[in-house]
């Protein structure tokens, strides 16, 4: 009590603090507003007075009490601020706990409301702030410095995530704070440090063999360094730790395809369809498996299953296109093509499959529908640099709408310059206008950037038409060595 007090304001008071510990904390309030009356500028009785409206939830009447209360202490800061919070003003109440930070500067309760507040209004940084006082103060929570990694991550800030992550690890290294060890494997990987990544999730899987996460994790990271075989055991693990997970059974699935396991694969993909999950991979990879089997009938039945699930995807019927190819259906592969066209809802995945319906029309004999075709593609997507490759390829090896082939293929190298066979196809069509010096320019450049015998061929027949026997069998001779059953090039080089 303070020093100076009116006697009614000490009866009064009294009789508060009786009150107060007998329970009753209204009777308490009226005596201690009594007490006020007479001892206006008395600390004790106007505190009291606030913390007991607090109580009975007078809220306004409590801020109207504290504000002339004087000195402002850290107490009166704290009460203020849970009064704003109780009236809902949280900018007055952040404020409060502000201020009472500013005096105090280890009061861990301020700081998880400011931790809080400055969440919900997505300050970050201020969050960050608020989280490394947190840890300043409980330096033994884990938790903390877990939740402060997170965000320092989330901001970006990589390296003082992972210095958070790793005090979480050394305060705590057991299986409560696996997070921790997976936050900090996670972010190896996103700074492309896969083989720090391997060394943290081992250490977390020494701590609890049996958690889900961290199989998974290493699964990823290994898959991720086309480790594959040392994958698999962690993607099995997944699978036993949760056999409900159709999406790890999956996963598992296209491990064992990848390491040419192929009834495994079956196995798993084929136990999928029968659970009755619907998902177009697992149809996809039956379908691939067939392939692999040379079963094209079961490959053709499966395809086309993924074709209804998943059909406006170009990839989709370019495999059941490609099956109906190998089955030597030339018509069924064209009208697959031309079907999926109907369903592209993507202007990409549109033009792939154009390019795939141009192409396999020319591949066919059927080459007027070709080029109608890529020239309808060129006119959709006039930066598709393949399309416009090939249709100015497939022109100039003809003979035919040579400076409109030129046109097109300059336009392709414009957009990708040292892109090999848009190079070779550069000098051809130079070669067919009869322009064998600037033939000669793009040819050896690209003889340069790829060993490939149709580029060999071009540039000895390119040779050839300067006269130059002696480069021209050279690069025919080249050619053959690649590509030894080519009749034309052993005709050229009359063997």
């Amino acid at each position: 009590m303070d020093d100076k007090i009116h006697p009614q304001a000490f009866h009064y008071f009294v009789n508060a603090t009786l009150h107060e510990q007998m329970g009753n904390p209204y009777l308490a309030a009226v005596n201690y507003q009594k007490a006020l009356r007479f001892y206006p500028e008395s600390y004790e009785i106007r505190f009291s007075l606030a913390k007991h409206l607090y109580k009975l939830q007078k809220f306004e009447d409590g801020l109207a009490a504290l504000s002339q209360i004087s000195p402002e202490d850290p107490d009166v800061y704290d009460l203020r601020a849970k009064l704003y919070q109780a009236i809902g003003a949280e900018d007055s109440a952040r404020m409060s706990y502000l201020e009472l930070v500013a005096l105090d500067s280890t009061c861990s309760g301020a700081y998880s409301y400011l931790a809080g507040a400055y969440r919900r209004l997505r300050n970050l940084d201020s969050t960050i702030w608020a989280y490394k006082n947190l840890a300043r103060i409980r330096p033994e929570q884990h938790r903390l410095l877990t939740e402060l990694a997170r965000l320092q991550a989330q901001k970006g800030d990589y390296e003082s995530a992972k210095a958070s992550f790793w005090s979480s690890i050394e305060l705590a290294r057991h299986h409560n704070n696996i997070a921790s060890f997976i936050g900090l494997g996670e972010l190896y990987q996103v700074t492309q440090q896969p083989e720090s990544a391997l060394i943290i999730f081992n250490m977390a899987l020494e701590v609890d063999s049996a958690n889900v996460l961290i199989h998974r994790s290493l699964r990823s990271v290994y898959v991720l360094m086309d480790s594959l075989e040392l994958a698999l055991p962690h993607a099995q693990q997944e699978t036993e730790l949760t056999p409900l997970d159709l999406s790890a059974s999956r996963r598992l699935g296209m491990l064992y395809y990848w390491l040419d396991s192929l009834r495994q694969a079956d196995s798993v993909f084929t136990h999928l369809v029968a659970s009755s999950e619907r998902h177009p991979a697992n149809h996809s990879y039956l379908g691939r498996i067939a392939l692999r089997n040379e079963d094209l009938e079961r490959a053709c039945k499966q395809f086309t299953i993924v074709t209804q699930l998943s059909d406006s995807v170009y990839e989709s019927w370019l495999n059941l296109g490609y099956v109906y190819r190998q089955m030597g259906q030339p018509d069924k592969e064209i009208e697959t093509y031309r079907s999926g066209l109907s369903h592209m809802r993507d202007e990409q995945n549109q033009s792939q499959l154009l390019f795939t319906l141009g192409s396999a029309y020319e591949q066919h004999g059927r080459i007027d529908e070709s080029v109608a075709t890529f020239e309808e593609l060129v006119a959709k997507d006039p930066d598709f640099d393949q399309a416009l490759n090939y249709l100015g390829y497939m022109l100039a090896d003809r003979g035919e709408r040579l400076e409109y082939a030129r046109e097109l293929i300059e336009r392709a190298v414009s957009i990708s310059p040292d892109n090999a066979a848009y190079l070779d196809s550069y000098g051809w069509v130079f070669y067919r206008l009869g322009d064998y010096k600037e033939a000669l320019v793009y040819l050896i450049k690209a003889v340069t950037l790829d060993s490939d015998p149709v580029i060999f061929d071009h540039l000895g027949d390119v040779y050839h038409a300067v006269g130059n026997t002696e480069q021209a069998r050279t690069w025919w001779q080249k050619a053959l060595e690649i590509d030894p059953d080519n009749e034309q090039i052993k005709e050229k080089l009359g063997l």
